[in-house]
């Protein structure tokens, strides 16, 4: 997916080639044997479409935990058993059971290779430019969106990012949804189990990733949505200390999903659901493990509708998380690995802002409707006496004083004040407590839009997901089979080589702007300055990148300041 490379790169990769296949036959190249510590494993060669002489070495369904069924169903992840003989790493594998009907009025252009479910679905995705062990490359390690309750880590490949950069990519399944975040609060069901299947993928890497080419002391996580709010909790968490290295939270942390403080009743309006016992709580899990994925799924959105939030989310487990994210937030209790945090700059533009306010969305909104969403998120951050106090501080910071009564204007506020409240805030919140705590910290807003969204309107700007077509390299992929053709224009690959830089510095040597170490034809990008709590600069991420101070900081204030105040101010007076 980039550049051209210079002669000397051309042969490097030759050689490395030659040292791992020497007298290898073309099919035996083709078709690579890596060793893992369960077993072997045969994978493929993909290119970049504008290198075309330097390959991809791709590995598909490795399992790195046992299949969590059965017994396994609901219970922290077992490590992966060994196999004999050569493991088919060809295809891709299959995905964790969730509803795929939530891709259907997807919009982005990436088309899915196949939509088999199963349970057993823990296995993983490598993309390395080299099979050398002594190549010892920065590891970059994907964990995908989807509102932990839907994705893959294979929706679209890497192997622009791998072959640009390059950097081994790797990408994973986790579980979802009841069957990746059930908790019953006690021993029975402790939850988090999708979060233990990240911290288990991580054990993969440090374990074997060296027999692809990459370097396990030098693990960067990325991820975006849901991605970013998981990596976000491995920055909390016990369990993934020194397991990672460096993290990338893009559009998302923890804040921007709920928190689970009380698991018990959902689980039990599942059981109900499902005709479960709900007397004690090993009965019921005995239960429920015994019901179908596709009964689950069904259930489950039962659940979503009547209660219009995801039901299953992280919570306290004693073990992953011993406390509320934010009383460890709050006193430094924190990673003090290097971090990026950003957003897109118009995050409910499109998709997330059709999704909340239905079909007619894109042709103005009421302010009777507009009020009932403001009151919405007010309630989500406050349901005491002051309710009516934030709702009011909501409206008053985002009414358009020129257009007060313009539909449009009123729909601008709507995706504005979502987009502030469950993404920017949350990032700007977490660079100034990790900055605080001592850790490196650099964010970003990314205004660029990828040229390949016709039917969305203009007014729209960077809308959610946006930038993981730039960071993952798609415009150099080959192009998806879609019903309307997708053609990336030269500024859309400008923007991704720059991004996939960023990101792959970053990974390499902590600072997004030090190219040391990396491909002799990457972009030289602008500096990229470190955000304080003291000089809160951020990088507008663009077709010509550029600083600034201060990232919407009189919206931040109102929902970092303004709005905690007024619930503490309530709960002092009960």
């Amino acid at each position: 997916m980039e550049a051209g490379r210079k002669l000397g790169l051309l042969i490097l990769a030759v050689s490395q080639a030659l040292l791992c296949w020497t007298g290898a036959t073309a099919q035996q190249i083709d078709s690579p044997v890596v060793n893992t510590v369960n077993g072997q494993v045969r994978g493929t060669i993909k290119l970049a479409t504008d290198l075309p002489k330097k390959p991809v070495y791709t590995y598909y369904a490795i399992p790195y935990a046992a299949p969590p069924v059965g017994e396994l169903r609901l219970r922290p992840p077992e490590p992966a058993f060994p196999w004999g003989g050569v493991r088919d790493g060809t295809k891709l594998g299959p995905f964790c059971p969730q509803d795929m009907a939530l891709f259907e009025s997807s919009d982005i252009p990436i088309k899915l290779e196949h939509e088999d479910l199963s349970e057993d679905c823990l296995t993983i995705n490598v993309y390395s430019p080299t099979l050398a062990e002594d190549a010892v490359l920065p590891v970059l390690l994907y964990v995908h969106g989807g509102g932990l309750m839907a994705g893959m880590g294979s929706h679209h490949g890497f192997e622009g990012l791998a072959a640009h950069q390059d950097v081994v990519v790797v990408t994973f399944n986790y579980r979802l949804g009841m069957l990746g975040f059930l908790s019953t609060g006690d021993a029975h069901a402790p939850g988090n189990y999708g979060l233990l299947d990240q911290v288990q993928a991580m054990v993969w890497v440090r374990d074997n990733i060296r027999s692809f080419g990459g370097d396990p002391n030098k693990v960067t996580l990325f991820g975006e949505s849901a991605g970013g709010v998981s990596i976000s909790y491995h920055y909390l968490s016990p369990m993934s200390k020194g397991l990672f290295h460096r993290g990338i939270c893009q559009s998302g942390i923890w804040q921007t999903m709920p928190f689970q403080t009380d698991p018990l009743p959902v689980a039990k309006s599942l059981a109900d659901e499902l005709e479960c016992t709900t007397k004690t709580t090993e009965a019921m899990m005995a239960c429920l493990r015994t019901k179908t994925f596709e009964e689950i799924i069904a259930k489950s959105n039962v659940l979503l509708e009547r209660l219009q939030v995801e039901p299953f989310v992280p919570t306290m487990d004693g073990k992953y998380m011993k406390a509320h994210p934010m009383d460890l937030f709050e006193r430094g209790d924190i990673s003090k690995a290097d971090y990026i945090v950003g957003v897109n700059n118009h995050e409910f533009g499109w998709m997330l802002g059709l999704a909340v306010a239905g079909e007619n969305y894109g042709s103005g909104m009421s302010q009777e409707d507009y009020s009932a969403f403001v009151q919405m998120v007010a309630y989500g951050k406050h349901q005491g006496p002051n309710l009516e106090k934030i709702t009011e501080a909501i409206l008053a910071e985002y009414r358009d004083a020129d257009k007060p009564d313009d539909p449009m204007a009123i729909q601008n506020q709507f995706t504005q004040m979502f987009g502030d409240s469950m993404f920017v805030a949350p990032a700007v919140l977490a660079a100034e407590k990790h900055s605080a705590a001592g850790a490196r910290v650099f964010l970003y807003e990314n205004q660029y839009r990828p040229s390949v969204f016709p039917h969305r309107p203009e007014w729209a700007g960077s809308d959610h997901f946006d930038d993981m077509l730039m960071v993952s390299g798609l415009p150099f992929m080959e192009p998806y089979d879609l019903p309307e053709p997708v053609s990336y224009t030269e500024a859309d690959k400008t923007v991704s080589r720059e991004m996939m830089a960023y990101w792959a510095n970053f990974a390499r040597t902590g600072d997004p702007a030090d190219s040391t170490g990396g491909p002799a034809d990457s972009p030289s990008l602008p500096a990229w300055p470190e955000y304080t709590p003291h000089n809160p600069v951020y990088m507008k991420l663009d077709l010509v990148p550029t600083t600034d101070v201060g990232l919407k900081s009189q919206k931040i204030k109102l929902w970092n300041e303004i709005i905690p105040s007024l619930d503490i101010a309530a709960k002092d007076e009960l």
